[in-house]
């Protein structure tokens, strides 16, 4: 199955999606509960993730049909590991902000 996954972008774009889903969820009820270090954890983990599409354009290419399933708007020109990676630095910067 690990091998299928590798060969099909398709395949790769869905776990991605899913990944990020579910980091976004874990992300969103930490910041409720004030989990700063976790949630910064989590940042970390996402911005990698939005870093690898640049490694990867087939699935890059293919994320950009699927931008809502990603929490972005669909009108950007950006890429999608970019518009991905601003989102999450706008979050933590606002974070940041609150306790200055």
């Amino acid at each position: 199955m690990l091998s299928e996954i590798r060969e099909d972008p398709t395949r790769r774009a869905d776990v991605f999606v899913q990944r990020w889903q579910g980091l976004e969820q874990q992300r969103r009820a930490l910041k409720i509960y004030h989990e700063d270090t976790k949630v910064r954890a989590i940042e970390n983990t996402m911005i990698g993730m939005a870093k690898s599409l640049e490694r990867d354009p087939q699935v890059e290419s293919i994320l950009r049909n699927r931008k809502v399933q990603l929490g972005i708007g669909a009108t950007s020109g950006a890429s999608v590991g970019r518009e991905l990676a601003d989102m999450i630095g706008r979050g933590r910067s606002r974070g940041l902000g609150i306790g200055m």
